[in-house]
C-alpha cells in the first residue's frame, strides 16, 4: 500500500493555516516555511517521497496578487465567473463541495487533480456538516471545478458551488456554527482509510481482526476508555459505505466486552458470519448485547459463529459434558447458527425467526411419533444421496486416489476421535464394543474440541484444500464398509443455502451418515458418523467428467468404538407403522379444526411438525391439528398462527 496516500511519490502535506508559514512537523519541516509562499509546494508537501502523516505541513495562506487569472469564463450552467467578484483578495476563490463522503479528503483531492489535468493547489479546507469548503488560488481553477459538477466519485455525484460571499471560519476550523471539527473529519478519514484496506467487496466481508497492530489505529492513540467509541464509529461508517456486509471478523482484539459492537444487528441486519475468536470474553453473558437474550436488534440471520480462544469457551469445554453445554449456552443466544467454531450444529430456529419459545430450559416436548431411521427432505435429494454414498464408499474402500475428482479445490476436512466408552445396552455385551481399539493413527489428526484446547491446534487440525485433504485421508487405515447391508447405515439429507463469494447464495445438500466399517489390517469394527456438504459439480470440472453430479465442499468424519446399529432401526413390521393420534373432529375454523384422520405421517410431515412445534410452543396434538387444518401447508400455518394465537385454549400449550 505504498501509494495509498498518493501516487508518483507525491507527499500528503498541504498548507492549511491562515497565518504565516511556520515550521512544519514530521519529516522535512522546512517545507512548511516554503509552503506559505508557494501554493504548489503547499499541495505537494514533503518532497522527499514520504507518505502518511509525516508528510503533513501547516503552511501560510498564499497572498500573491494573481488577479489576472481567467477574468471571465462560463461555468457548466452557462453563467460566468468574474475574478474580481470572487470575494477573496488576490483572486483566490472559495468553492463548496458536496457528495464526497464516500471517499477520503486525500483521495478526493487526487481525483480533482487528475480530472483538471493540473494540481488544484488547495490552500485552505474547512467543513460544515457534510459540506467541504476549499479555497483555491484562482477563479480559473474554481471554474474548472464548477465544470466537474455531476461527475461521479466514490459512488456519488459531486456538486460544486462558488461562494461569491465566502463562508467565514474562525482559526479553529470548521467547528464553529454547528460544523464538524477538523479533528472529527480527520478521524473519519482515517477510519474510512482503515475500512478500505480491510474490506473484500466480492465476499461482502470485513476483516477487523487484530486492530491493535494496525498502523492507522495506532496513529489515533486510542486507549481503553475510547475503545468502545472507536468500534461504534467504525461500525457506523462501515454501514454507510458497505451496508451489504455478511461477514465480519473481530478476532484477536482483546475484547472483554461487546458493548462497542452492540449495534451489529442494527447496522448489518443480514450478517451471517461473525468471528470473535481469541478475545478475552470471560462469560457467556457478554454475548447478550448482540443476541436474542439482550438486544432489541439481535443477529437474526447469524449462521456461523466462532468463539474459540475466549476464556468462557475454554472453561466450558473443560467441564464434564462441556461440549454439549457449550453448544447449548451459545444456541440459547443464537438459535439460528449451523456452524460453531467451524463445527456443524443443528439450528434451533430458522434464520430471522429468533429463539423458539422456551428454548434452553425445561424438558423437551415429545412428538407423537418415534424416531425414524431416515430423514430425507424429498425424493430428489434422497436419490442423489443414495447415489453419492454408494460411489463414495466404493472409492474410499478400494481406490481413494479417485476421490480427488470429487473434492472441491477449497474443500475442508476434519477428523474427530470420540474416545468415550459406548453406553448403550448393546455395547455392554458386544465383544466388538468392549474390545480395545488402537486409535493412535487417528488421534494425531483428531480435532475433538473437548480435548484439543489450543486455538492454534484447532486451526491447524482443520484440513483445507483438495491436495491436503487427499494427503490426509490416504494416511488413514484401509477400510471396508458393509454397504450391501442397508440396515447398518442411516442417513439424513436436506438442502440449505450457503453464502458464496459473489452472487446469490448457493443451494447445497447436507448429508449426515451413521454406520460402521472394518479396518482391514486389524479387523477392528468401528462406528462412525460422517457429515458431507455437497454442491453441484461445475460443468467441465473433474467431478462432472467423472460422472459425479456433485462435489464435496466439507467433510467431517467422527469415529468411536463400535456401538451397533439398533438405535436407528425402524419399528418392527409386526408393530405396524407409527401412527399419529386421531385429532378431535370439529367444524370450527383455525388451528382447532380437526379432521380425525389418524393416519401415519410421512417423513416430510414429521419434520413440519417438529419445526412448527418449536416455533409456536404448542403441544404435539395441537401442532398436528394446526397442520391438518391448513392442509399441511407449513408456510400458511406459521403465517396464520399469530392471528389465532389468542383464540387457543391453555391446554394447547401444555
Amino acid at each position: 500500500m505504498s501509494n495509498f496516500w498518493g501516487q508518483n511519490n507525491r507527499g500528503r502535506g498541504r498548507g492549511r493555516g491562515r497565518g504565516g508559514g511556520g515550521g512544519g512537523f514530521g519529516a522535512n519541516s522546512n517545507d512548511g516555511n516554503r509552503a506559505g509562499a508557494n501554493p504548489l509546494l503547499s499541495r505537494l508537501g514533503n518532497t522527499s517521497g514520504q507518505f502518511g502523516d509525516q508528510g503533513y505541513h501547516p503552511g501560510g495562506q498564499g497572498s500573491g496578487s494573481g488577479s489576472g487569472f481567467g477574468s471571465m469564463g462560463p461555468n457548466k450552467s452557462g453563467t460566468f465567473i468574474d475574478s474580481h467578484m470572487v470575494g477573496n483578495s488576490g483572486g483566490t476563490a472559495q468553492v463548496s463541495v458536496k457528495g464526497w463522503r464516500g471517499g477520503t479528503e486525500d483521495s478526493l483531492l487526487k481525483f480533482l487533480d487528475t480530472k483538471l489535468g493540473r494540481p488544484v493547489g488547495v490552500m485552505d479546507i474547512h467543513y460544515r456538516g457534510e459540506i467541504m469548503y476549499i479555497t483555491v488560488p484562482s477563479a480559473d481553477i474554481a471554474q474548472g471545478l464548477l465544470n466537474l459538477s455531476g461527475i461521479r466519485f466514490a459512488g456519488d455525484k459531486l456538486s460544486f458551488q462558488l461562494k461569491t460571499h465566502p463562508v467565514k471560519f474562525g482559526t479553529g476550523g470548521g467547528g464553529r456554527d454547528g460544523g464538524v471539527s477538523n479533528d472529527s473529519v480527520k478521524l473519519k478519514d482515517r477510519l474510512i482509510a482503515l475500512l478500505q484496506t480491510r474490506v473484500d467487496m466480492q465476499s461482502n466481508s470485513l476483516d477487523l481482526s487484530m486492530l491493535g497492530q494496525d498502523k492507522i489505529i495506532a496513529s489515533l492513540g486510542t486507549d481503553a476508555q475510547q475503545e468502545e467509541k472507536m468500534y461504534k464509529a467504525i461500525l457506523v461508517i462501515a454501514a454507510q459505505i458497505y451496508p451489504g456486509l455478511v461477514t465480519i471478523n473481530l478476532a484477536g482484539n482483546g475484547l472483554r466486552s461487546l458493548k462497542g459492537v452492540a449495534d451489529l444487528g442494527l447496522h448489518f441486519p443480514s450478517l451471517r458470519n461473525l468471528s470473535l475468536m481469541n478475545n478475552l470474553l470471560a462469560d457467556f453473558s457478554a454475548l447478550d448485547c448482540v443476541s436474542s437474550m439482550g438486544s432489541t436488534v439481535p443477529l437474526k440471520h447469524l449462521d456461523m459463529l466462532i468463539l474459540a480462544g475466549n476464556p468462557m469457551a475454554e472453561a466450558e469445554l473443560r467441564l464434564p459434558n462441556g461440549g454439549a453445554s457449550y453448544v447449548n449456552k451459545v444456541q440459547q443466544r443464537f438459535p439460528t447458527i449451523s456452524m460453531l467454531d467451524m463445527n456443524p450444529v443443528v439450528p434451533r430456529a430458522q434464520p430471522g425467526a429468533g429463539p423458539s419459545k422456551g428454548s434452553g430450559s425445561g424438558a423437551q416436548k415429545q412428538l407423537p411419533f418415534p424416531t425414524e431411521q431416515l430423514f430425507v427432505e424429498n425424493q430428489e435429494i434422497g436419490d442423489l444421496t443414495n447415489s453419492f454414498l454408494a460411489g463414495f464408499f466404493s472409492f474410499y474402500d478400494n481406490n481413494r486416489n479417485a476421490l480427488a475428482d470429487i473434492y472441491d479445490q477449497a474443500a475442508q476436512f476434519s477428523l474427530v476421535v470420540d474416545t468415550t466408552h459406548p453406553t448403550s445396552e448393546f455395547a455392554q455385551t458386544s465383544a466388538d464394543s468392549q474390545k480395545h481399539v488402537d486409535f493412535s493413527v487417528y488421534i494425531r489428526l483428531s480435532r475433538n474440541l473437548t480435548r484439543v484446547k489450543s486455538p492454534q491446534r484447532r486451526i491447524s487440525s482443520l484440513i483445507v484444500g483438495r491436495a491436503s485433504v487427499m494427503q490426509t485421508i490416504l494416511q488413514l487405515p484401509e477400510t471396508s464398509h458393509p454397504v450391501q447391508d442397508a440396515q447398518r447405515f442411516s442417513f439424513d439429507a436436506w438442502q440449505t443455502l450457503v453464502p458464496v463469494a459473489a452472487g446469490p447464495p448457493q443451494t447445497v445438500a447436507v448429508v449426515a451418515v451413521h454406520g460402521e466399517f472394518t479396518e482391514r489390517s486389524s479387523q477392528n469394527l468401528v462406528s462412525f458418523d460422517r457429515v458431507f456438504v455437497l454442491a453441484p459439480a461445475p460443468p467441465g470440472s473433474p467431478a462432472a467428467a467423472a460422472g459425479s453430479p456433485c462435489i464435496i465442499t466439507n467433510d467431517q468424519l467422527t469415529i468411536r468404538r463400535y456401538n451397533g446399529f439398533y438405535s436407528w432401526l425402524a419399528p418392527s413390521a409386526s408393530a405396524g407403522p407409527a401412527e399419529a393420534p386421531a385429532t378431535n373432529t370439529g367444524t370450527g375454523t383455525g388451528v382447532g379444526a380437526g379432521t380425525g384422520t389418524g393416519t401415519s405421517l410421512t417423513a416430510e410431515q414429521q419434520e413440519m411438525a417438529r419445526a412448527l412445534q418449536e416455533q409456536t410452543g404448542m403441544n404435539a396434538g395441537w401442532t398436528l391439528k394446526c397442520l391438518q387444518s391448513y392442509g399441511w401447508n407449513y408456510q400458511l400455518a406459521i403465517s396464520e398462527f399469530p392471528n389465532v394465537r389468542n383464540t387457543l385454549p391453555p391446554e394447547a400449550f401444555q
